[in-house]
């Protein structure tokens, strides 16, 4: 080594001994006082501390000529500041001097009075709030329980509110219990208590419950449907991350086990197949025990499909008047949705594109006659895709897709044996080497959504032709990522909800889909003879008719002055208010 090299050893450990000190610092100071405005005033306070003491020292000593040291003078603006009174222990004869004394008392006591709220107003909130209840002080019956605060409670939540049943929330953190105490929801009781302790259990009045809805972790899950089996006669359901667990907490007693990051996964797999594939949006509730009185051939029968355009269809850059008048495949077009917005009834010069989804109506022969028609190379000319994130979502999905034979290269930084890159997918460099430029797809499903939604904006950058899909945890990151460039946006808790809520709510409603509006799709049977029309129907509930199955026709956007006959099936559209009415109209009772 030479000695210029030698000599700058010592300088660079100085260097890095500073920052090293730096970084102890200011962890420190940050976790002594963790609101960053209480720093910003302690600072404040500091600096006005040196500099009247600095001021007061020059001033009592050059212009009163009185003997006053340094420390004299940090202990007089100390004691000045806080207003502890004990006087002036110099005489006053300058203006000057009383001056200075006037700018210390107001300005450092305003800062002081800045600071002491800001201290202490954390603890005075805990102090004060509201301790959520240990029971509920009144009978109920045919209630949903729901155990832990998370985002699929809160969807799950969100979804129940069409029904006029109880929810009664389970947690056993208080500040979960606490948030979810904020909600406000009417039909919405919540206990804070043990989930080991049975008073727990019996505050919920679990043995009069329809329904527990888990949606805790699996271990803890197990404990707590061991613990409740043997109490109650309801339906236990278990929401798990993983589907792998699935035997186990049937084992230890849950009737069904759902896990939405499998459903998603497998839900933007099929999204991004340029194959023969569409997703039935409804066809019957497999839960519900009320069918029609009679039923077409299931060959015949017509269905609801959601059908995503991908790049090579024909239909691209078409209209959907263009589509229906073409059309020899004898479906018909319900309603699409495109990208954040769903279009209930479609205008005749509305364009179709790759972020275009088509709610259709048809046989399943019918549509996949069109989706063959409508490739025009498909795979032939290299069909391939890029995942970021290989968790429980994303290997989901490059399983499906390699299946299809379909070339897929993952990122993810945390799975050691990733089939790609064990990089971070926010990363212009590890894109490109994935193939984001030539990609015909890009699914993107980290298990943060902060990076979802910055990756989304660098394929889309990157890539202004690809095909974006995407997961979010949490809703109000849903409209971001449509923000952001994605085609598609599966909202993970929302599925989670909606399986859930169509187990509890199986003979009443479907609920098909949640719209980022928060409108939902539903679809129920008339089990009464009511004689009522759609266009009352509409006028009383608030719903609007997408379509309606008959014994012997399916009817889309039908008349308003069509008469609803019992056995009849209605698919609508509404807000969670206005589904409740619509329950009630169509069951004829109260739930």
């Amino acid at each position: 080594m030479r000695g210029a090299d030698l000599r700058a050893v010592p300088q660079l450990c100085c260097a890095k001994g500073g920052e090293e000190v730096i970084r102890r610092l200011h962890r420190l100071i940050t976790g002594v006082f963790p609101d960053r405005r209480l720093r910003l005033y302690v600072l404040i306070l500091l600096v006005q501390i040196i500099l009247y003491s600095l001021a007061t020292y020059v001033i009592v000593r050059y212009v009163e000529h009185v003997p006053f040291t340094l420390l004299d003078a940090v202990y007089f603006v100390i004691m000045t500041i806080t207003t502890v009174g004990y006087g002036i222990p110099f005489p006053v004869e300058s203006e000057l001097t009383i001056t200075l004394i006037i700018l210390i008392m107001f300005t450092g006591v305003m800062t002081v009075l800045l600071i002491v709220p800001a201290l202490f107003a954390p603890y005075l909130e805990k102090l004060f709030q509201r301790t959520p209840p240990r029971t509920i002080n009144r009978n109920i019956h045919d209630h949903v329980i729901i155990v832990g605060f998370s985002g699929t409670a809160r969807s799950l939540m969100e979804m129940l509110q069409v029904s006029s049943g109880d929810i009664v929330l389970v947690e056993e953190n208080i500040d979960e219990a606490r948030e979810a105490l904020s909600m406000r929801r009417a039909a919405l009781s919540i206990i804070w208590g043990d989930y080991n302790d049975d008073h727990t259990w019996t505050s919920a009045h679990i043995e009069q419950a329809a329904a527990v809805i888990l949606c805790e972790d699996e271990h803890t899950s197990a404990k707590i449907i061991l613990g409740i089996r043997d109490r109650t006669k309801a339906k236990i359901i278990s929401i798990a991350d993983h589907h792998s667990y699935d035997r186990f907490l049937r084992f230890a007693g849950a009737e069904y086990v759902l896990s939405p990051k499998n459903i998603t996964g497998k839900n933007i797999a099929r999204y991004a197949i340029p194959g023969p594939y569409f997703e039935t949006l409804y066809d019957e509730n497999p839960y519900c025990t009320i069918h029609s009185m009679e039923e077409c051939p299931s060959v015949d029968r017509k269905k609801i499909f959601m059908l995503p355009i991908l790049e090579g269809y024909t239909c691209v850059g078409t209209t959907i008047g263009d589509l229906n008048r073409t059309n020899r495949f004898s479906f018909e077009v319900l309603s699409y949705w495109k990208g954040s917005e769903f279009v209930v009834v479609p205008r005749d010069e509305d364009v179709i594109d790759k972020s275009t989804i088509l709610f259709m109506l048809g046989t399943e022969k019918a549509i996949l006659d069109f989706r063959f028609s409508e490739l025009k190379n498909g795979m032939e000319k290299g069909y391939n895709a890029v995942i970021a994130g290989y968790g429980s979502i994303g290997s989901i999905a490059f399983a499906e897709l390699k299946n299809e034979g379909i070339a897929t290269i993952a990122i993810d930084p945390h799975v050691e044996d990733v089939p790609g890159f064990h990089e971070n997918a926010e990363s212009e460099d590890i894109l490109t080497k994935a193939g984001i430029h030539e990609a015909s797809v890009c699914i993107i499903c980290t298990d943060n959504d902060d990076v979802n939604i910055f990756t989304t904006l660098m394929a889309r950058s990157l890539n202004p032709r690809v095909r974006i899909l995407a997961a979010a945890h949490a809703p109000e990151s849903v409209d971001k990522l449509y923000k952001a460039g994605a085609d598609y946006v599966a909202d993970t808790p929302g599925l989670g909800g909606i399986m859930a809520a169509n187990i509890v709510l199986a003979d009443h409603i479907h609920l098909l889909i949640a719209l980022p509006d928060g409108r939902k799709i539903a679809a129920a049977y008339i089990q009464e003879r009511r004689g009522m029309n759609i266009g009352t129907l509409q006028k009383e509930t608030g719903v609007l008719v997408l379509a309606v199955r008959t014994r012997r026709s399916s009817l889309v956007h039908p008349d308003p002055g069509y008469v609803l006959e019992e056995g009849d099936e209605v698919i609508v559209v509404g807000t969670p208010p206005a589904l409740k009415k619509f329950i009630r109209i169509t069951s004829g009772e109260s739930i």
